[in-house]
């Protein structure tokens, strides 16, 4: 034999007063704290907009560098691949930073992929970011999520 039954909130009584507060719609109603959304890209933010996109990424404990950026970065786990990620403070020190890179080591994420292993770059405001990965489904859904822009205020 088979119960099921379903839980079904009591009707409520002339004066009686509820203990549930209303939820404040301005904030998020999860149990984990979020990031804040300032405009500009952070560790967290990166972490948050993978995680929404549905790519489970996961964090690893060797820090990111890729000579010559004059910053270490973070690598992220996504499926198989490695994803470095680098966040400057605004988009002019990422974009001077940016320019030091041998472009011709990267494919950019909007172009197909060559029979050379070449990471792809993804740049995005004030985020540079590496993906180590030869599938193109993996590159659109990585590129999308962080090309969207950064979460604003």
């Amino acid at each position: 034999m088979l119960l099921v039954a379903c839980e079904r909130e009591a009707p409520r009584r002339a004066g009686a007063t509820s203990t549930v507060s209303s939820p404040d719609s301005s904030r998020p109603q999860t149990a984990r704290a979020t990031c804040p959304a300032t405009g500009k890209w952070s560790d967290c933010a990166v972490f948050e907009r993978l995680d929404r996109a549905g790519l489970a990424p996961r964090r690893d404990s060797v820090p990111a560098t890729e000579p010559p950026l004059t910053i270490s970065g973070t690598t992220l786990r996504v499926g198989t691949s490695e994803l470095e990620i680098y966040v400057y403070p605004d988009a002019a020190s990422r974009a001077r930073d940016e320019a030091r890179l041998d472009r011709a080591k990267y494919v950019d994420y909007a172009a197909p992929l060559s029979m050379q292993a070449q990471p792809t770059l993804i740049r995005s405001e004030n985020l540079i970011a590496i993906l180590h990965s030869r599938n193109d489904h993996q590159r659109e859904r990585v590129s999308d999520a962080l090309t969207a822009g950064p979460p604003q205020p």
